[in-house]
């Protein structure tokens, strides 16, 4: 068998696998889907993964595992049992002392399981494995801990903080078509680092709008570029703040508010104070149809990655008439931007961009300019083989993202 290995798939699934493959694609390594779920991805490659590589670059994965083996029935509790206490024992140095500081090691071991489907017959059957599992290490004088959830699944939190990765075991039950993976965890998300990059930069503006960074680092990876980026209506920099994380070679952002620049470099600065990591950039305030004007050369951009004006902020109450008015402002936009986007991009310059989708009165309403854009030199690149654009949307919100990827002929 060659490596299989498991994606948790982050909030908007279909973007996070969207992601993956382009990230795969962008490092030149071969894959096939072998599952595919809205929970998780099972992928095989011939090559070992850089996990820990890939999980700094991914924003849209929880965590990523290697299965270890697989069952096409959950019925012999005897035989997995002895397959985990052999797979711990091999893993986590039970029969040594660790060889380094912050290894597992010794005659102590922690271990849980992840379940990711709403099933209580699973669930009771892998309490039962995790509770002969920890018997039988106790017969062997091994002390061990099971870790459990109010959840089904251990979140990354809990197995960061338990040190599950490097002290531990945390074990993904993966399900499909009635055929069980079995996944160890070897990567979770940093929540940390993406909890700091959202909330303890210096400047914030919700009456912009405020992109997840998380979606802003899928957003560029799917771009499946590290050269010369723009974003012509960076907002606070979440955009530039993930780019910079992402390593690109220049980073450009620009708004038509002042405000808006000043929070970007601010932002920009804190980012390179806080994390040691100088970022070659340039901010300046610009409306987006004056960026020549402003010195951005003509073919001299490889991407560019933005949230584009979302319009003004809905409480909910708006006319229809005034949703319609605002669409047609907004498609005036958008077309002026596409126009000198095509001026500035080189040849085969990618646009990710997030077009707003009005949700109210129980329907939704969409810009309709894509195939005007097209008409100016662009096509629009599929995201997976099944959705040419995918809807990032959470509950509650009145204004959903359009994430579409388009390529300058």
């Amino acid at each position: 068998m060659n490596n299989l290995y498991s994606f948790i798939l982050g909030h908007s699934p279909q973007l996070s696998q969207a992601e993956i493959e382009s990230v795969l694609r962008y490092r030149k390594i071969d894959f096939q889907i072998i599952v595919q779920s809205d929970y998780f991805l099972i992928l095989e490659t011939k090559i070992e993964l850089d996990v820990e590589g890939l999980n700094n670059i991914l924003g849209g994965i929880i965590k990523i595992g290697k299965i270890e083996f697989f069952v096409d029935k959950l019925d012999n509790i005897e035989n997995l049992k002895n397959t985990f206490i052999e797979i711990i024992k091999k893993n986590c140095n039970l029969d040594k002392p660790p060889q380094l500081k912050g290894e597992c090691g010794g005659k102590k071991v922690k271990f849980g399981f992840s379940i990711y489907e709403k099933n209580s017959s699973v669930e009771k059957f892998i309490f039962q494995l995790a509770m002969n599992i920890k018997k039988h290490f106790k017969s062997e004088g091994i002390s061990s801990r099971v870790l459990t959830s109010k959840e089904q699944d251990l979140s990354a939190v809990i197995v960061e903080k338990e040190h599950l990765i490097r002290l531990g075991f945390d074990m993904q039950i993966l399900n499909s078509n009635g055929r069980y993976y079995f996944s160890r965890t070897l990567a979770v998300q940093d929540f940390a680092r993406f909890n700091a990059l959202d909330y303890d930069r210096p400047r914030v503006d919700a009456q912009s709008g405020m992109m997840p960074p998380k979606l802003a680092k899928i957003m560029l990876n799917l771009s499946g570029n590290r050269g010369i980026i723009a974003d012509p209506f960076c907002g606070s920099g979440t955009i530039l703040l993930m780019a910079a994380e992402l390593g690109f070679k220049k980073i450009i952002g620009s708004d038509i508010s002042e405000k808006a620049v000043i929070d970007s470099q601010e932002n920009l600065k804190w980012y390179q104070e806080r994390f040691d990591n100088n970022v070659h950039h340039y901010v300046f305030k610009s409306d987006v149809k004056d960026l020549i004007k402003e010195g951005i050369e003509k073919n001299s951009i490889d991407c560019i990655v933005s949230e584009g004006y979302l319009g003004k902020p809905l409480r909910g109450n708006e006319s229809a008439e005034f949703i319609k008015k605002q669409i047609l402002e907004l498609e005036k936009l958008y077309l002026d931007s596409f126009r000198i986007f095509a001026k500035i991009l080189k040849s085969q310059g990618v646009v990710v961009i997030s077009l707003p989708i009005f949700h109210t009165f129980q329907q939704d309403f969409y810009l309709k300019v894509l195939d005007d854009i097209q008409d100016l030199g662009f096509k629009i690149e599929s995201l997976l083989e099944e959705a040419d654009i995918i809807v990032y949307k959470r509950e509650n919100q009145k204004v959903f993202r359009q994430i579409v990827k388009l390529v300058k002929n």
